[in-house]
């Protein structure tokens, strides 16, 4: 413990061990999540035969980057701006907006298309999330842990497409978001 610390005050190398998260699901079966640190990558395989990839660079000067990457681990993202993180899909590019974090939940909702659905991340509360296909909800995903894992509740006409969307966007970008108080509280001096 007191050695991470003192690597997180003083700074030290950027690890280079890849982060690999296993998902087990009831209804599609396991999800396999692998994190790189720098540049960020992160690689979603499952049941679906598509392999989903988010990658960010982190435009972070050296010193700024070793002291905020141990707060931060794989497989998680935050990104800056709405085109922060690219998506790609078996290594074709596919559009994402990750929206623009601002003060309102709403902000935080996350927007892609993959294989030709257009997939909503809706923040509903500070760890929870609800996944939207064309407009119609397919799951429900939650967070016991602050971000380190997921479970979800799947509609009946969800398959594995929209499981494999929901565990890359939640997984990387965040299931839920806090509300308008509580980042106005965080922002006040």
């Amino acid at each position: 413990m007191f050695d991470r610390l003192r690597k997180t005050m003083v700074g030290a190398d950027i690890p280079t061990e890849p982060v690999i998260i296993q998902l087990p699901d009831q209804r599609f079966g396991v999800f396999t999540v692998t994190g790189q640190w720098d540049p960020r990558v992160v690689t979603v395989t499952g049941p679906w035969r598509a392999t989903l990839t988010l990658s960010a660079v982190l435009s972070l000067p050296e010193v700024l980057k070793r002291r905020l990457i141990w707060n931060l681990p794989p497989p998680r993202i935050t990104p800056m701006t709405r085109d922060a993180v690219r998506l790609e899909v078996d290594g074709q590019p596919a559009p994402l907006d990750c929206g623009r974090r601002a003060m309102r939940r709403a902000t935080y909702n996350v927007r892609a298309t993959v294989a030709g659905r257009e997939y909503l991340l809706r923040h509903e509360g500070r760890w929870r999330a609800r996944l939207e296909r064309d407009g119609q909800p397919v799951a429900r995903l939650s967070t016991p842990d602050q971000g380190r894992t997921m479970s979800a509740v799947y509609q009946p006409a969800a398959d594995a497409a929209d499981a494999s969307v929901g565990v890359a966007l939640g997984m990387v970008l965040g299931i839920g978001a806090p509300g308008f108080m509580r980042n106005l509280l965080a922002n006040l001096p």
